[in-house]
């Protein structure tokens, strides 16, 4: 019997071999394995009870405490054929807990607090430190596939002031601040020489916010008002993002003519999703009343055009609309369940089922990954465009053991920094990651099984959307 790595049994236990359940069948791993055999990718912790043999919703990871896992993952590491166990074993350490996402209004943020946020909520830089990226919204413009080396400096001074604030360094803040300044003032021209023609007088008018909000960003930091600057910074970056999305001039790949029956999402798209508590409950979030839950969701299809375009298909269908959460566990929330034997959506239009293939889009490749984990290709090191570091990671729920099963069911990831060690944790690569919700996270954890989707809607991006026997636009 094979080691395969570390896991959490239902019962604490340590599993160095794969293991049996108490159902008696074999605990699933995170991923399928190579040729649909069991026992190859890392055994992930799972109740049998919760999740039937065949079920698509991801595997469980329980909670232990840091020092437990990191001596799980070096018992582990010797056998273990990626460096995932190596990885807890070497570099497990604690995160501060995501936190509400920060709303911007007037400069000033409303619903979680940017001093909590600058201790180490949302917001993170690139890893040019080593830490884990946990801001969708900075993981979603560094994914962009554009090459501009003025904007991508522009974006990193300015995101940089969030590390510097989690330690109140005011005087780097201060640095930050000046060279965004000298890279918003001397290197413009730079900047908009990426922008094609007929974009450029959008991209001027974003940039022109950018340079005018630095003094005011400078004044807050001079006054120490240190949610006033975080609010400040992430409108800001907000606007360097559309600058670089500008920059982006037609699709970055060809997505396998196998593939062509399937809505795709050539570009990115936004949805907006409301869901109430059943029993028209209210939300309390840190002490706020909410009557709804609402969530904006940005949807990547640079990096997983299948994924993204099934979904903002069905979001156009209105397939989500009174829709119930069917899964929620303080790892995952999960909605998209059909009312059919095999849990696949069927066409209305065509009257077939629609499965979507798994979908992995690796850091320096040129394309996703299709129909395979990047652990059963042989690089299960490898991280990816678009990681699970993120509260609110909206992602393909499948078939535990068969990569190209994902239908209509997805699910939202809750960040859990015990189990997301610095740079790697036990999703990424093993399920297709298409988007995050850059507002409303606060809300996910107080989703439970029942709760409605009373309506999603696609808000922007829906020209994006590439129907089976239509060529983009």
């Amino acid at each position: 019997m094979a080691f395969v790595g570390a896991a959490v049994g239902d019962r604490g236990a340590l599993l160095l071999r794969r293991p049996r359940s108490p159902c008696g069948a074999p605990l699933p791993t995170v991923g399928r394995s190579v040729g649909g055999r069991p026992g190859t990718a890392p055994v992930a912790p799972i109740s049998c009870l919760a999740q039937p043999a065949g079920d698509r919703r991801p595997a469980r990871a329980f909670a232990m405490g840091p020092a437990w896992l990191a001596a799980a993952a070096a018992a582990a590491a010797p056998w273990a054929r990626s460096a995932t166990a190596a990885a807890l074993a070497a570099a497990l350490v604690l995160s501060p807990a995501a936190l509400p996402t920060l709303q911007v209004g007037d400069a000033t943020l409303t619903g979680g607090g940017a001093a909590h946020a600058a201790r180490g909520g949302g917001y993170s830089l690139e890893a040019a430190s080593g830490e884990v990226n946990k801001d969708g919204e900075s993981v979603l413009r560094w994914a962009l596939p554009i090459n501009n080396k003025a904007v991508r400096e522009l974006q990193s001074s300015l995101e940089s002031i969030t590390a510097d604030l989690r330690g109140l360094k005011w005087g780097k803040v201060e640095g930050d601040a000046r060279k965004a300044v000298g890279v918003a003032k001397n290197q413009r021209e730079k900047i908009l020489a990426g922008v094609p023609a007929d974009r450029r007088a959008y991209a001027e008018a974003q940039l022109d916010v950018v340079t005018e909000g630095l003094p005011q960003l400078n004044a807050l930091i001079a006054e120490r008002s240190t949610e006033k600057v975080v609010g400040l910074q992430r409108s800001l970056l907000r606007n360097i993002g559309n600058v670089e999305e500008s920059m982006v001039v037609g699709f970055p790949f060809e997505v396998p003519a196998e593939y062509a029956d399937k809505p795709l999402l050539k570009g990115r798209a936004t949805v907006e999703m409301t869901i109430r508590k059943a029993g028209d409950e209210d939300f309390d979030i840190m002490g706020t009343i909410y009557k709804e839950g609402k969530l904006t969701m940005v949807l990547d299809g640079y990096t997983a055009p299948v994924s993204a375009g099934n979904f903002v298909d069905l979001v156009q269908r209105g397939f989500y609309n009174n829709d119930s959460v069917v899964r929620s566990d303080g790892f995952v929330v999960q909605i998209g369940r059909p009312d059919t034997k095999d849990e696949l959506y069927v066409d209305p239009d065509t009257g077939l089922k629609r499965t979507i293939p798994l979908e992995v889009f690796a850091k320096g490749d040129k394309q996703p990954t299709y129909g395979l984990t990047l652990e059963d290709d042989g690089r299960g090191y490898a991280a990816t465009k678009l990681p699970f570091s993120v509260n609110g990671a909206l992602a393909q729920a499948r078939n535990e053991f068969e990569a190209n099963t994902g239908s209509s069911q997805v699910f939202w990831f809750l960040f859990e920094p015990d189990l997301t060690p610095a740079g790697r944790n036990l999703l990424d690569g093993r399920y297709a990651l298409f988007g995050y919700v850059i507002d409303g996270d606060y809300f996910l954890k107080s989703f439970g099984v029942g709760d409605k989707v009373i309506e999603a809607k696609v808000v922007d991006g829906l020209e994006n959307l590439v129907l089976p026997g239509k060529q983009a636009s």
